[in-house]
């Protein structure tokens, strides 16, 4: 059997892995102004940066689109 730790941290790297959004977008995203996914900055530097994974999920079930037309609204965007 594997004795897998299931991850409670992840790098830029790693969340994309779990939600398949790009590495760019998502370092976009942390520097929103409004509503960033929130990040834990390591080190002296602050350069490492780590996103709690129920900080993520929270973050996501915040951006859940709430009425069908306003995701024809997004889908609409999207494809312009």
């Amino acid at each position: 059997g594997t004795n897998r730790v299931e991850k409670e941290y992840f790098s830029v790297a790693e969340l994309f892995d779990y939600c398949r959004i790009s590495q760019r977008k998502l370092r976009d995203l942390l520097k929103e102004l409004i509503n960033p996914i929130p990040i834990y900055r390591v080190g002296a530097a602050g350069r490492i940066i780590r996103i709690k994974k129920s900080d993520f999920d929270r973050w996501m079930d915040s951006q859940r689109a709430n009425q069908s037309n306003e995701l024809d609204e997004l889908i609409a965007e999207v494809l312009k």
